[in-house]
């Protein structure tokens, strides 16, 4: 399949002239539909021995826009849709007919709090889509993680709003090619991995639970936002989570909030500029 993705690219970056269309899709990845699992014998995995099963993950995708950088503007996403990243994707979000055939070096889309247009893409229940409104979600998991024997489940939504701008990917480069008469199929891919890094800007951050386990302050199996909250990172052994200049990041509320700005991604592992608004 990626063979065929990178002779898509190669052929449609010859095209010129005419119009053709994006596809746009989104796709959670195994770690969202199966598990995150511990490290030993795993690739990517909790150094600390725990496993992630998400039950919910739920994002709201908008704004995503064609544009190049000269400033020529083209289409547009106008209504917001709320996935759920835990269902077996990938799921087509939204498709643009018409569009100029050309190199569109300027991609960009957003994560962001869900308007009360906003609309179900995919497989989701009606109730995890009211739910979104009602918060004002952008973002929200429902996981239980795992030791031996201790379980902890997670239920959080966050009201953050990112905008991950200039994506880019290394095999496919800046944004999206439209080829003339053709189709591209761009994927706007969501990292769950990320959410339990230890480092908000080492490329050799590595994935961590026991301090997120050890926020339990009543020990009643569920870790909530407000108990991430009474943890002050400077209380927890000394180099364990790195900040590095952000500077406003005191607590583990805060660290996993940050994060949460980082599970936007490009066509799998390509990187967008992340800007919180």
């Amino acid at each position: 399949m990626r063979k065929l993705w990178l002779l898509s690219a190669a052929l449609s970056a010859g095209c010129g002239g005419g119009t053709g269309s994006v596809v746009f899709t989104t796709w959670g990845e195994e770690y969202i539909e199966d598990r995150i699992p511990a490290a030993a014998g795993a690739e990517v995995g909790f150094v600390d021995g725990w496993e992630l099963s998400y039950s919910r993950f739920l994002v709201v995708l908008g704004e995503v826009t064609l544009a190049k950088k000269t400033g020529e503007a083209g289409p547009k996403q106008t209504v917001a849709k709320v996935v759920d990243q835990h269902k077996k994707g990938p799921v087509e979000l939204l498709a643009f007919a018409s569009v100029p055939a050309q190199k569109w070096d300027k991609v960009s889309y957003a994560i962001a709090p869900a308007p009360p247009s906003v609309e179900a893409a995919g497989a989701i229940e009606a109730a995890d889509v009211e739910r979104m409104k009602a918060g004002g979600y952008s973002v929200f998991i429902e996981a239980t993680a795992s030791k031996a024997a201790a379980s902890k489940h997670l239920a959080w939504g966050f009201t953050t709003d990112t905008l991950y701008d200039e994506c880019t990917n290394h095999d496919f480069g800046e944004g999206v090619t439209v080829p003339t008469g053709g189709q591209e199929v761009v994927q706007l891919t969501i990292h769950g991995d990320h959410l339990w890094y230890d480092d908000l800007e080492s490329p050799d951050a590595r994935l961590r639970f026991d301090a997120i386990a050890g926020a339990d302050a009543n020990q009643d199996g569920e870790v909530t936002l407000d108990e991430l909250a009474a943890v002050q990172l400077t209380s927890l052994p000394l180099g364990q989570y790195g900040t590095g200049s952000a500077g406003s990041v005191k607590t583990l509320k805060d660290f996993v909030t940050a994060l949460g700005r980082t599970v936007g991604h490009f066509r799998g592992e390509g990187e967008c500029v992340s800007k919180a608004r």
